[in-house]
């Protein structure tokens, strides 16, 4: 037996009859007899009603009425009716009779020779099972029943019960479900081999069905609801339920089982030859055929006392909820102890998922609940606690008992080079489990906890706030230490909890879970994570905690180290060069560019080992790190970077790069490009027309940028080489005929000249469309852009002219270098200084030649460059291109003015070679003129269909006869003066004067 559930004790013997039945009527007994006798008994005491189950001693009944012939036969079925007061009864037939007269009110003559029935209270019906018929009653409120259903049974009814408007009969060795209303049966199933049917209604509307020794709990449907069932000793010959329990009526006891799976025994009253077994409202009675004994259920306090002394926890925690709500108090310190209690026993025991539950439902803090974990470091503003600080003075576990439970500290788990016993690999594996389940534990806790937190901060931020005015301060002065205390103690609460969690979760292979955790919000403390991190290998999940914590310098440092120094670590970083420096580039992709000099100096790692991205990262960056900041960091430690960070800068900000990055760009590509030129031309490998990878860049970036200054490129530019960069300088600064003259005489590519002249046109073409100037060209008005095709053409045709231009540009500039920073060689010099000789000359002739009296000055200017080339000899550079500019006016005739070049074209050109410049020039002007045409005959035409319809409306005429009237007054016309409508309608001159500006006023001011 587990405990005492009911005491008995014996409050009626020697009944002079036997007793056939019992009803309890109020304080009264009601016993039935053989002899058809109604014998009434009370208790000795005057009290109006039965003692309570608190009180230990039970009044003795004396007999106060016999009613001698109250029923022909032997009364062998009663119930009292307290609600209705009446009492139902089963002699001869059913009857029902009127409390406390005992007056028959019905005598149910329909049920002469029924063997039993059964009421059903909540719906006021009444069952009677008669041989192989079953007639169901109604009562009718007026102390009546009337009959409404008449039901055949398979076979003869020997036990009957109520199911959910159902009736539930046990037909000689099966039970079946019958329909009422329908009268359709299913069967369930068979009570056993020699055991009569057995039926008993549940509170929770189910059924208990008697099988051999089994009690088999069904529902409505008569499906079983567990597996199992209640296992008696024998079979009971009847069953009381009172809750928890049920009681069995066995041949030697009385036999108490739990109503809770798995149904154990808890109790045997010894008491033999019990003949009736009652439950009711009033309580329990047992009888036999001559005594009656009150089984008094024991105080729930009292069987919870027994049943936690006896290790049946799970039991009392149950016995506890049916504790009566005054009793709140009471429950909740009983619940508490016997949840710490229990949880002490399930974590003894290695159930550790359990024992969490039932400490967490206990009272006891957290901290004294992780003070079972020795292996977790709690944050140092918690205070140790001991692990024996529990209830009832019982301490959790000795050291012994803690260390096999796997939970031990990193001490006492070293193994110093020893072999590992299974016994110790067991120990380990249980604290695993142990922490598992503390993590699951912790993180159904943390929501609410981590909740608390913020809402009482919030709250303690808002009241800091809202103290602005004297009285508001005054009144927030009471209340401050309170909020001040609610914070500091949801805090440190959220900080345990959280150090806790990341270290069980680190501790039983959750790294993924404790990186989601760190990833956000969280309380962790830095020292225990830290130091428990680090021992143990978890170098990701120190550096998320880090970033949490906004420690970004201490992050980029174990990341640094990692990378640069892992075998001075405990547990060395298993993963590659390569994934280490992706996390520092990741990590530094997160910070972004608020701190430049924390990012820059946690960059030497990465730059080393892939730059591309880390620089291409750097340009990302919104807002940018400082240009000159980030160029001084790479000139000190990685110059040969500059030009890649600076193309990556330029490509992430191609539309608004400043000047200053255009310009430190250009000049380390340009300082590339000479070095390679002065390498070249030192071993007389330079080619004008080879372009480097260097060179190539220079060229697009000069192509393709704009906010450079084309002056202090210039003046780093040699004088005999690099022209095609000088001749994009020279266009951007509008110099177009120089630029073109670089490449038609220098170059002598005829087809870079055409693409110069092509973006310059389509860009000043574009500027003029969109209404605005180009912002990588000149105004579109710029006459150097419109008629850039015609300057290409006197390029061609006036070599000298065009040559003497540039040289004399070349004075303008700074004195002339190779390259930069290299002194000119004395070749170079001596070449330079007659260049400039010979400029003087070409100057000095010039002036010569502007003297002569201006019809001269116009006669020498209208001859063209090949009359000079028969009168002089020229240089390579400076040959008619007579090819290329029949070339270019056959290829761009639409863009350029026909008459202008036909006179720059030498008098010697043959026609037929400007055949294809002519032709479609003249048959673009003469379709032109066509179209002219057409459009001047249809402007004329409409001009005069517009005439005769004018004329047409002119001749309109309008009668008027004695009938025609005003629109407007509705008076008739008449002789008075009158205005026609183009509708039609006539109208008073003068009213519709007075009208028409009368309706132009209301338009104009809102008048209708």
């Amino acid at each position: 037996m587990v405990h005492n559930a009911f005491d008995s004790r014996q409050i009626l013997k020697d009944c002079p009859a036997r007793i056939e039945s019992v009803g309890l009527w109020g304080p009264r007994l009601l016993l039935g007899c053989i002899d058809g006798s109604l014998r009434i008994y009370a208790p000795e005491e005057t009290a109006d009603v039965l003692p309570s189950d608190s009180e230990v001693t039970v009044p003795t009944y004396t007999l106060k009425d016999t009613r001698i012939g109250f029923a022909k036969k032997a009364v062998t079925q009663m119930d009292v009716l307290q609600s209705r007061g009446l009492l139902v009864t089963l002699s001869d037939a059913v009857a029902i009779h009127t409390l406390p007269e005992f007056e028959v009110v019905s005598y149910l003559a329909k049920t002469k020779g029924a063997a039993l029935y059964c009421w059903d209270e909540d719906r006021g019906l009444l069952a009677v099972a008669k041989q192989k018929r079953v007639f169901v009653y109604r009562y009718d409120g007026s102390r009546g029943f009337t009959e409404i259903k008449d039901l055949p049974a398979p076979d003869t009814v020997n036990a009957m019960a109520w199911c959910a408007g159902a009736l539930c009969l046990g037909i000689r060795k099966e039970y079946i479900i019958m329909n009422i209303n329908t009268g359709v049966t299913v069967e369930v199933f068979s009570s056993g081999r020699s055991a009569s049917p057995l039926i008993v209604s549940l509170p929770n509307g189910n059924l208990l069905l008697g099988k051999d020794k089994i009690g088999v709990i069904v529902d409505c449907n008569g499906k079983p609801t567990e597996d199992g069932g209640l296992s008696w000793n024998e079979m009971p010959a009847g069953v009381v339920i009172y809750p928890p329990y049920a009681l069995g009526r066995l041949s030697r006891h009385i036999e108490v089982r739990s109503l809770k799976a798995p149904h154990g025994l808890v109790q045997m009253l010894p008491l033999s030859n019990i003949q009736l077994l009652l439950s009711s409202d009033a309580g329990l009675i047992a009888a036999t055929e001559a005594t009656i004994h009150r089984i008094l259920p024991v105080p729930i306090p009292v069987q919870v006392v027994q049943l936690a002394a006896s290790g049946n926890f799970r039991d009392a925690l149950a016995l506890c909820r049916m504790l009566p709500p005054e009793d709140a108090a009471l429950r909740a310190n009983k619940e508490d102890a016997i949840h710490i209690r229990y949880g002490h026993y399930l974590f003894e025991q290695g159930e550790y998922v359990e024992a969490m539950d039932h400490l967490g439902a206990s009272s006891l803090d957290l901290t004294t609940i992780l003070s079972l974990f020795p292996s977790v470091k709690l944050p140092s503003l918690v205070s140790p606690v001991s692990s024996d600080v529990f209830a009832d003075g019982h301490p959790i576990g000795t050291p012994t008992e803690m260390s096999r439970a796997g939970l031990s500290t990193d001490e006492d788990t070293s193994f110093s080079g020893t072999q590992v016993s299974s016994q110790e690999l067991q120990d380990l594996q249980q604290g695993k489990i142990a922490l598992s389940a503390l993590a699951g534990y912790l993180s159904s806790r943390r929501r609410d906890v981590i909740a608390r937190a913020e809402a009482e901060e919030t709250d303690a931020a808002v009241a800091a706030m809202v103290e602005t005015t004297p009285v508001a301060r005054r009144n927030s002065e009471k209340i401050s230490e309170v909020t001040k205390s609610k914070v500091i103690e949801a805090r440190e609460l959220a900080i345990v909890l959280d150090t806790a969690l990341v270290q069980a979760l680190l501790a039983t292979d959750q790294s993924q879970a404790a990186l989601k955790l760190l990833k956000g919000p969280n309380y962790c403390d830095i020292a225990p994570c830290e130091e428990m991190m680090l021992a143990t290998g978890h170098y990701m999940e120190l550096i998320e905690l880090y970033k949490s914590h906004k420690m970004h310098s201490q992050a980029l440092r174990l990341l640094n180290d990692l990378a640069e120094k892992p075998e001075s670590f405990a547990v060395p970083p298993e993963d590659t060069v390569e994934a280490r420096s992706q996390n520092i580039l990741d990590y530094l992709k997160t910070i972004g560019s608020q701190d430049p000099t924390l990012v820059l100096e946690n960059s030497n790692f990465i730059l080393k080992h892939n730059a591309e991205e880390t620089l291409a990262m750097f340009a990302a960056y919104e807002p940018p790190l400082p240009l000159n900041q980030v160029l001084a960091y790479l000139k000190t430690n990685f110059p040969e970077l500059r030009v890649l960070y600076l193309e990556h800068m330029l490509g992430q900000h191609a539309d608004a790069a400043p000047a200053e990055l255009q310009n430190e760009l250009l000049q380390l590509y340009l300082t590339r490009v000479l070095e390679e030129r002065n390498t070249k031309v030192a071993e007389g490998k330079w080619d004008e027309r080879d372009h480097s990878e260097a060179r190539e860049k220079l060229l697009k970036v000069l192509q393709n940028t704009t906010a450079y200054s084309p002056d202090r490129i210039l003046q780093r530019l040699p004088v005999d080489g690099l022209y095609e960069e000088r001749a994009y300088l020279l266009g951007r600064l509008g110099q177009h005929r120089l630029a073109l003259t670089l490449y038609a005489h220098k170059l002598h590519e005829a087809d870079l000249a055409l693409d110069y002249c092509d973006r310059v046109y389509n860009r000043a073409m574009a500027g003029r469309k969109a209404g605005k100037p180009s912002s990588r060209s000149l105004p579109p008005v710029d006459p150097g852009a419109v008629n850039i095709y015609l300057t290409l053409l006197e390029v061609y045709l006036k070599p000298k002219a065009a040559v003497r231009e540039y040289d004399r540009s070349l004075m303008t500039l700074a004195p002339a270098r190779t390259f930069a920073g290299a002194r000119p060689s004395p070749q170079q010099q001596q070449r330079s200084r007659g260049l400039a000789k010979k400029i003087a000359e070409i100057e000095g002739a010039e002036e010569i030649k502007f003297s002569f009296s201006s019809a001269e000055s116009a006669a020498e200017s209208s001859r063209s460059d090949t009359e000079e080339f028969l009168e002089g000899p020229t240089t390579s550079s400076e040959e008619l291109m007579l090819d290329d500019a029949l070339r270019l006016l056959s290829r761009r005739w639409d863009r350029l003015d026909g008459a202008q070049a036909l006179r720059m074209i030498p008098s010697h050109t043959k026609l037929n070679n400007l055949l294809p410049f002519l032709e479609p020039l003249l048959r673009t002007s003469s379709e032109s003129r066509r179209n002219s045409a057409v459009i001047k005959s249809l402007h004329r035409s409409e001009n005069l269909q517009v005439r005769e319809d004018l004329l047409q409306c002119r001749k309109r005429v309008v009668k008027i006869n004695s009938d025609r009237t005003c629109s407007i007054c509705r008076k008739k016309i008449g002789t008075s003066v009158f205005a026609v409508y183009p509708s039609g309608t006539l109208a008073h001159f003068d009213l519709n004067t007075s009208y028409f500006f009368t309706t132009q006023r209301s338009a104009y001011t809102g008048i209708r």
